[in-house]
């Protein structure tokens, strides 16, 4: 099935070069003026935080869970999997349902690029915050499974600045790699006549967070449809990122199906705060 996946896509790049070019054209000159400025040195110095703290003198939960809340994603995914060293399966997925969120540096600067609104982007990472402890809360309450010791290492190997300067570029690289593709997906998919409105705009942002996002921005709905749309396809975050995130935790188990649910369990908590904050 997913051989046959693959083959039609390269097929829809090749009979539709035109549309797929200008696509992954759109999504590179998002990545590079508008992600990139914005969410790189963040990710360099949350990589330098990471490696200077010892790990040993805070509670692993808490380490994992401020760290992972201030980098946002992929970077809340390696410190999950990189600060526990022994955590119960509830602990575990309590975590990656809080830590699964966007860097507050794209909401606070690229966004508000895009809409020149300060108090709106304020506002969208208050209900993405919230979104993600909730979930993060009733993941915690509901979990019955019987807690599993799961064993990663508890503290990175030191790194020098030059190394993490690498990963950093690294990481960037791979943000850049799964915007263009996402969005080259996005764009064969709306070549399907399927009658519905905002039909791309939204499998874009389902898809693909940042050219979703730029999308949404750019739309025609009214400000505070806009604005619950904004907040659920942030707290879903998109296939591009949840992919990014499955690579940093498929080594402790966690599969991509369990990153869905958890980002559509995201999506809607993000999508109500922000629908009760318009009613306040």
């Amino acid at each position: 099935m997913k051989v046959m996946f693959y083959l039609i896509v390269m097929l829809c790049l090749i009979i539709f070069p035109d549309d797929t070019a200008q696509s992954a054209w759109n999504a590179l000159s998002i990545w590079g003026k508008n992600v990139v400025p914005v969410l790189f040195p963040y990710m360099f110095f949350s990589r330098m935080l990471c490696a200077s703290i010892d790990g040993s003198r805070f509670p692993p939960v808490l380490l994992a869970a401020s760290l992972g809340m201030l980098g946002g994603s992929p970077s809340g995914a390696m410190f999950t999997a990189g600060y526990i060293e022994k955590i119960s399966s509830r602990n575990l997925y309590t975590l990656i349902a809080l830590t699964g969120t966007i860097s507050p540096m794209f909401l606070l600067g690229t966004l508000r690029a895009w809409t020149n609104d300060s108090i709106l982007c304020r506002s969208l990472l208050l209900c993405h915050w919230l979104g993600a402890a909730l979930s993060a809360l009733f993941v915690h309450m509901l979990y019955q499974e019987p807690e599993q010791q799961r064993c990663v290492n508890s503290k990175p190997a030191p790194s020098s600045s030059a190394s993490l300067t690498v990963q950093s570029i690294d990481a960037i690289l791979q943000v850049g790699g799964c915007i263009i593709s996402y969005s080259v997906l996005a764009a064969i998919i709306g070549k399907l006549p399927i009658p519905l409105p905002h039909f791309h705009m939204l499998l874009h942002a389902a898809l693909e967070i940042s050219g979703g996002a730029y999308s949404i921005c750019q739309s025609s709905l009214p400000v505070g449809m806009r604005s619950i749309l904004l907040s659920a396809a942030l707290g879903f975050s998109g296939f591009s990122i949840l992919s990014q995130n499955h690579a940093m935790l498929m080594q402790i188990g966690i599969s991509m199906k369990q990153l869905f649910c958890l980002a559509i369990l995201r999506a809607i908590c993000s999508a109500i705060c922000m629908a009760l904050l318009q009613c306040l």
